[in-house]
């Protein structure tokens, strides 16, 4: 659309152009055009010149039915870019077809022509034009750069007539271009092969040593970690260090599977470049993974070591934490009859038996430091580390089955809050709803549904027997409805924000239920299998998934959002079933190795897992395997860091469309 002006709106702008002309003289963003041909917001020209200027420009329409302002300012921002500041002014103005706009920054000394999204002069031509007026600009004639500018304009907008010539040339320098194109294609294409193949040349180099040096290094740990492993055994017994024996073994495997692959290639050289990287590269990746299973392992050894030397500290800080855990079963029981005289809810069943599993708790650990007191008196360091190692546990699970109580108060609480909050939103959407347009009835009924869902959780969050859990998901499930049917009638910025808003209460749906599906299985896990648990990690890996694509692709985050709430729901449930089986095939008792006959679940479920929990911080060097302080090793070679090389950002308004980029200085 072309920009109209009339006789008040031409003094309107001459006197705020006038009035503002002191103030603006800074900094500035894309502004309104006003009602003359030149903006002058840097006080460049005089008001003769401005005159001269707007006579001169306003020429163009006339003459050529062409259209081009000008605008001064002292330097561009938001954006700084020439061409964006450009090529937003025209947009926030409706700059149309044969309608350009000269951007002049007179500290900075930039300058770009802003050329229609449609139609008008070529690249090259509007290069031709900003190069006309950087002539004038460049002796600070400020004024001249309008009449340079205008008159090039014009000339680059002229028909012309000799067209025809102008094709047969065209037509005969083609065919020059497409034979020396082909010469250059072909040139570029060898080069092109050269340049690969010696970047794989030296790839293949650099795996090479790499391959040669983690060999050796490995091949060194190895040994003095199996030296260290026998000396485990003697102090801590077979059981105790099984996982790194294991660990050793997978690796000295892989060390051995590399040292084949070595020898392969020394006898046989791979044909190609591309083979030989290939072999050395898988050298490598076994060697890498190798050591960094030994280093997880390596933690919990580690562990058992300092217990075992701090073995009197050690004990006497358990002893104290069991006296002040003593009375958890009855916190405990004291919590569970508070919550039913309020609630009802299925989460207070998943823990209804929390107490007696905190007793069970309390006399393990009373067993096992038992035990630890009386192979410290024997000089037996090694089996009272593990002795203390299992009491820790206990306590640590005691702990849980504790908080897993005392949390539910506070999340109940919660969501009666998000359950009074989402009523008022759902009240506020009905009233929105009312004014939508019902051409089928949709909205009608969304409303009535979601009136329905109101007063039932307002009856469900009365009086005593309250599952503010279910109302809140009940709440949740209506806002989803009456969303859908208000999403259609609703801008797209609103759309989303709702959307996000969907994400975040699904996301803390997921995380509660998450949250007491971990605890159920954490403080049951010897009695829970494989399904429940993988069926955890799912919801987790979900969960990571909806906050990690919130902002970059919501539909999708919602998805996982939901996804890791049902899954984490599954869990909970076949956590239980497998409970349920365990305990009716007689096996719910607790115990280990020790002569009070308590332990033999815990440690089951503890010793593998527990130990395992215990190294999963992360990979670690210098480590009680011996020599692993492996400066390849795990993190050979580096990260392969780089600037970015990535060239202006895309431009604003309708420039992605066919506004031009580029600008230059004067």
């Amino acid at each position: 659309m072309r920009l109209r002006r009339t006789h008040a709106a031409t003094a309107l702008g001459i006197g705020a152009a006038l009035a503002l002309a002191p103030l603006v003289a800074i900094a500035a963003e894309p502004p309104q055009l006003g009602g003359e041909y030149v903006l002058d917001a840097a006080g460049a020209l005089s008001a003769a010149e401005e005159a001269d200027a707007n006579k001169r420009l306003a020429g163009l329409e006339t003459d050529g039915d062409i259209e081009m302002w000008v605008v001064y300012v002292d330097e561009f921002t938001s954006p700084a870019d020439s061409a964006e500041w450009a090529n937003a002014t025209a947009d926030l103005n409706g700059l149309g077809t044969d309608q350009y706009l000269l951007a002049i920054a007179t500290e900075t000394r930039q300058l770009f022509l802003s050329t229609p999204v449609e139609g008008g002069i070529g690249d090259s031509d509007a290069i031709a034009v900003e190069e006309a007026a950087a002539d004038a600009l460049r002796d600070d004639d400020w004024a001249g750069a309008v009449d340079a500018a205008a008159d090039e304009l014009e000339a680059q907008s002229a028909p012309n007539h000799t067209i025809w010539w102008v094709l047969g040339a065209i037509v005969v320098l083609a065919l020059i271009v497409v034979a020396a194109l082909a010469l250059v294609r072909g040139a570029r294409r060898r080069r092109a092969q050269r340049d690969a193949e010696e970047k794989l040349r030296a790839e293949v180099d650099e795996f090479r040593t790499r391959a040669s040096g983690l060999l050796v290094e490995m091949d060194d740990s190895l040994r003095t970690a199996e030296q260290e492993l026998g000396f485990a055994v003697a102090q801590f017994g077979p059981g105790a260090v099984a996982d790194y024996e294991k660990a050793l073994a997978d690796a000295r495997a892989s060390l051995n599977r590399s040292f084949g692959i070595q020898q392969q290639l020394d006898d046989a050289p791979p044909e190609t470049l591309q083979e030989e990287r290939e072999r050395y590269g898988e050298i490598v990746g076994l060697l890498e993974q190798a050591d960094a299973a030994l280093d997880e392992k390596a933690e919990g050894f580690e562990r058992l070591r300092a217990l075992e030397q701090n073995a009197p500290q050690v004990l006497e800080r358990l002893t104290a934490q069991r006296a002040a855990a003593g009375d958890a079963p009855e916190r405990i029981a004291a919590e569970m009859a508070r919550l039913r005289e309020t609630y009802a809810s299925a989460a207070i069943d998943d823990v209804d038996d929390n107490a007696d599993e905190a007793r069970a708790r309390l006399s393990f650990v009373d067993a096992e430091l038992a035990e630890a007191r009386a192979h410290l008196d024997a000089g037996e360091t090694g089996e009272a580390a593990l002795d203390l190692h299992d009491a820790e546990q206990g306590l640590g699970q005691l702990d849980e089955l504790v908080d897993a109580i005392t949390s539910l108060a506070p999340r109940f609480g919660e969501a009666e809050k998000r359950a009074a909050e989402m009523i008022a939103e759902l009240e506020a959407d009905i009233g929105r709803a009312r004014s939508l347009a019902d051409p089928d009835g949709r909205v009608a009924r969304a409303i009535a549904a979601t009136t329905e869902h109101i007063a039932a959780a307002r009856e469900n969050l009365a009086g005593t027997g309250r599952t503010p859990l279910r109302a809140a998901e009940a709440l949740d499930a209506a806002n989803d409805e009456i969303d859908a049917v208000i999403a259609n009638a609703r801008e797209a910025e609103e759309a989303r924000r709702r959307q996000l808003q969907q994400i975040d209460q699904n996301v803390s749906q997921a995380q509660g239920a998450i949250a007491s599906a971990e605890r159920f299985v954490g403080t049951r896990r010897g009695g829970i299998g494989g399904g429940a648990r993988s069926q955890l990690a799912q919801a987790q890996a979900a969960l990571d998934q909806a906050i990690a694509t919130r902002d970059t692709d919501p539909a999708a985050a919602l998805v996982q959002a939901r996804r890791a709430r049902d899954a984490a729901s599954q869990a909970l449930s076949s956590a239980r079933r497998d409970v349920q089986s365990y305990q009716q095939s007689g096996y719910g008792g607790y115990g280990r190795r020790s002569s009070s006959g308590l332990g033999g679940d815990i440690v089951g479920g503890l010793i593998g897992g527990l130990i395992g929990n215990a190294v999963a911080g992360g990979s670690r060097r210098g480590s009680g395997w011996g020599g692993s302080s492996r400066g390849g090793l795990g993190g050979f070679g580096g990260s392969s860091r780089g600037r970015s090389s990535s060239g202006r950002s895309g431009r604003i308004g309708r420039s992605s469309g066919g506004r031009r980029s580029g600008g230059r200085r004067f």
